[in-house]
């Protein structure tokens, strides 16, 4: 294994590679799910929220192995090339190396900062004074808890300024109930809401939701995550909406509370989980008649596009073998050299390190010796240019004698 690819000058082209094959891999995986979302059509939105989560993890897993391929590349013997070079990473594609995981950085960072500050809102929400709630509700909570078998227990707090219930938490999970605006609608309609909402609990679904949407900070440059997240999401209310449905057995009572929480839609926190997510007209229309849309033309069009276009650039925009990741170069002599005087170059590039060695004798002979990752190569025309070029670049040590 080269000195390159296991020391710390290897991270930013090995990232640099992870993303630009991250625009294939991530489209050939969300066509794989646009597949499985066709063939369990007529299956439970469990199923299809389970496949779509799925291939969001595979295509961060995807991301990641090429990322610790790269950064843990064994050395490719190959000669370097003659071509003219500059100083570190101004080269051809070199930008790439670190333009790219630069760029990555600052947006992912961005969003995982808003993402937490959800999180801390979260907190705040869980942590200000309330108002008492009338006992009534959290019985009834509790007895539509047992209706789905859910074994934890649930808190149950006033938040007259939501639009509708959400739930947040996973081991201790809360539930907010707007009660003043719950009161206005129908006993059906209001157990079929707070089902829903307890169908959040029962399936882990704030665990689900936050991975999620650590994945897609992370992968917020791909199209393909953009589409496969709403996917998901999707599928997580109608997975919620099929349970609840199912229990208090009228699908209509939920349809009816949905559209009435519509019309006082307030988007909530991003990690908290509010009955009135997705698209209305969706999920009614699935409450009614239990099938979901067909996939269109366009999404499978559009992601086979975006798998060859990301294919082209992925290797069209490979990162060059002999990007020099470290250079030094050492003499005793600032000029030709003279007897007794040598010149020494060790540099460090993606694909080998380079250690070169010329030293003139007595009697005005001089010996040279290359290798490549120990390995005695021969000085070929390529190799001599490379020497020159980098000879021309080096650093010139201080006090070296003349």
């Amino acid at each position: 294994m080269s000195a390159a690819a296991s020391g710390p000058y290897a991270i930013p082209p090995a990232l640099a590679y992870a993303l630009l094959h991250a625009l294939w891999q991530g489209a050939l995986l969300a066509l794989l799910a646009a597949a499985s979302f066709a063939v369990l059509r007529r299956r439970g939105a469990a199923a299809r929220h389970t496949a779509g989560l799925v291939c969001l993890l595979a295509i961060a897993a995807a991301a990641f192995a090429t990322f610790a391929v790269y950064r843990h590349a064994p050395a490719v013997a190959a000669a370097p090339s003659g071509e003219r070079l500059g100083p570190m990473l101004v080269r051809g594609a070199d930008w790439l190396a670190v333009v790219v995981p630069l760029a990555w950085l600052l947006g992912a960072g961005a969003l995982l900062v808003r993402q937490l500050a959800g999180w801390r809102l979260v907190g705040a929400l869980d942590r200000r004074a309330s108002g008492e709630l009338p006992g009534e509700w959290q019985h009834r909570v509790d007895a539509l808890r047992s209706a789905l078998r859910i074994s934890r227990a649930v808190a149950v707090r006033p938040a007259d300024d939501a639009a509708s219930p959400f739930t947040a938490r996973a081991l201790r999970p809360v539930l907010w109930l707007p009660v003043s605006r719950l009161t206005a609608l129908s006993p059906e309609q209001r157990d079929a809401i707070l089902l829903h909402e307890l169908a959040h609990v029962r399936r882990l679904d704030w665990l689900w939701n936050g991975l999620q949407c650590t994945l897609e900070a992370l992968l917020f440059f791909h199209p393909a995550v953009w589409w496969l997240g709403r996917r998901i999401r999707e599928e997580r209310e109608h997975a919620c909406d099929e349970l609840a449905a199912a229990t208090c057995g009228d699908p209509v009572a939920l349809a009816e509370a949905l559209a009435a929480l519509e019309r006082r839609r307030v988007a909530p926190p991003g990690l908290v989980l509010a009955a009135h997510g997705g698209s209305l007209v969706q999920r009614i229309t699935y409450l009614l008649s239990g099938s979901v849309a067909r996939l269109g033309r366009r999404i499978p069009i559009g992601l086979a596009a975006l798998l060859s276009a990301g294919y082209l650039l992925a290797t069209r925009l490979e990162l060059p073998s002999d990007l020099l990741l470290n250079l030094k170069v050492d003499a005793s002599t600032a000029g030709p050299l003279r007897p007794g005087t040598f010149r020494e170059i060790t540099a460090e590039a993606f694909n080998a390190r380079h250690h070169y060695r010329s030293t003139m004798t007595g009697d005005g002979s001089i010996l040279e010796r290359y290798e490549q990752d120990g390995e005695p190569r021969p000085i070929d025309p390529a190799v001599r240019a490379w020497i020159d070029d980098l000879v021309a670049v080096g650093a010139r040590p201080a006090g070296a004698s003349r």
